[in-house]
């Protein structure tokens, strides 16, 4: 054989093996290549079907927030490429968006405003009652159940009795729509109250009113309510006229509140085209003494130590008259130790449209009057709307 001819084949052969090796090295770039647009691929699905299920739990959360509280949300209507799920469990709702292929799933905790929350009469205060109370019930009704309730408490309950007067509860839709359990018939001692009238240990009043802790009380005041500090005129019912004068119906009272018959009358009445009020006292004492059919919510808020007593020196609780702490139940408590206490005094008969929400834990709230307190859950929910719009829970939602 020519030696030029092996010399060629030579060229030939390592010629095609670089060629196989090129090719190879071409086939495995290709390879990566691929892989790097699939994986890109890959991602921009992701992020898509990401962004769909948000889509889907801010729809779904701009319907409860439209519907003002979570049950009655409408969540079929954000239905369009995810589906919406609403979970409640331990009193913590969870909002779930899937997208139809079940390739995301992503959730978000609810916490709705409290502001909608069971009771006519809400303490965390000491309730001393005096007097003859009937009571229209907030109909619960969870799982079926006839539930009623028209008194929620934290600690004690004290029925005041004096020679042969005996203070009485009343619920006023006895049997009608409350379960008998739930049913408190003209009671005069505690221990026969029904379950209508609730011991609370855990209450938070301020969070479940207004959606947020205590601490954050500025906000609140700043943010929802007139701002009575620099009214001119110095009494609790010139602040209120001051407030409704500016179309305003959530007024924050700092310091004392006391209102005579005539400034009670001077509160919108029931049989008026008058707006309802919400009248918030901070740090100081609530003194309601008088005739009443008023349309409000009274809230007294204490988160410092009031100094109390001395202001009911010669009033009807003046603890020099110790009938007026006898309670039916024989609790060993002095007149003394009622009066250091007492933050709050209802006198007269009053025929009020609301409620009542004293936030003054270690305090006492003295009821001295005839109360006939008709309950309207419209009402209070008009009222406390601002402060009961659903939010995100912080921190609930981790996009992985």
């Amino acid at each position: 054989m020519n030696k030029h001819q092996q010399s060629g084949m030579t060229t030939l052969l390592i010629t095609s093996m670089l060629l196989i090796v090129a090719l190879l090295f071409s086939l495995a770039s290709y390879k990566n290549l691929f892989y790097q647009i699939k994986r890109t691929q890959n991602e921009v699905l992701a992020r898509q079907a990401h962004w769909a299920a948000e889509g889907g739990l801010e729809c779904g959360f701009a319907q409860i927030q439209k519907a003002g509280n979570i049950s009655d949300a409408i969540l079929t209507d954000c239905n369009n490429g995810q589906e919406l799920t609403l979970s409640t469990d331990n009193g913590k709702s969870v909002l779930t968006s899937e997208t139809d292929n079940k390739y995301k799933k992503i959730a978000k905790t609810i916490v709705a405003g409290g502001a909608r929350s069971s009771g006519v009469i809400k303490s965390s205060a000491d309730l001393f009652f005096n007097g003859k109370y009937n009571i229209s019930p907030d109909y619960i009704n969870e799982s079926g159940d006839d539930k009623c309730n028209i008194i929620r408490y934290q600690k004690n309950i004290y029925l005041n009795k004096y020679d042969k007067q005996l203070s009485a509860i009343n619920n006023k839709d006895i049997k009608s729509k409350c379960a008998n359990e739930y049913s408190t018939e003209n009671v005069t001692s505690r221990t026969k109250l029904e379950k209508d009238v609730y011991k609370d240990i855990g209450m938070d009043l301020f969070k479940e009113t207004f959606g947020v802790d205590r601490s954050n009380w500025k906000e609140v005041k700043d943010k929802h309510f007139f701002n009575s500090d620099k009214t001119i005129g110095s009494s609790c019912l010139d602040k209120i006229e001051a407030g409704i004068a500016q179309g305003k119906r959530h007024i924050w009272i700092t310091g004392d509140c006391i209102l005579d018959d005539n400034a009670i009358k001077k509160l919108p009445q029931q049989n008026s085209s008058e707006e309802s009020l919400f009248i918030l006292v901070h740090n100081g004492i609530l003194s309601l003494d008088g005739v009443g059919l008023y349309k409000a919510i009274f809230y007294l808020f204490i988160n410092e130590n009031i100094s109390v007593g001395a202001q009911w020196d010669g009033t009807a609780i003046d603890p020099r008259d110790p009938k007026m702490y006898v309670t039916t139940d024989e609790d060993k408590i002095s007149a003394i130790d009622f009066s250091l206490k007492t933050i709050a005094y209802l006198n007269g008969s009053h025929r009020p449209i609301g409620g009542f929400i004293f936030d003054a834990s270690g305090y006492v709230i003295y009821f001295r009057l005839s109360i006939d307190l008709d309950y309207d859950g419209e009402f209070i929910n008009d009222l406390l709307a601002p402060f009961g719009k659903p939010t995100w829970q912080q921190g609930s939602w981790h996009d992985f």
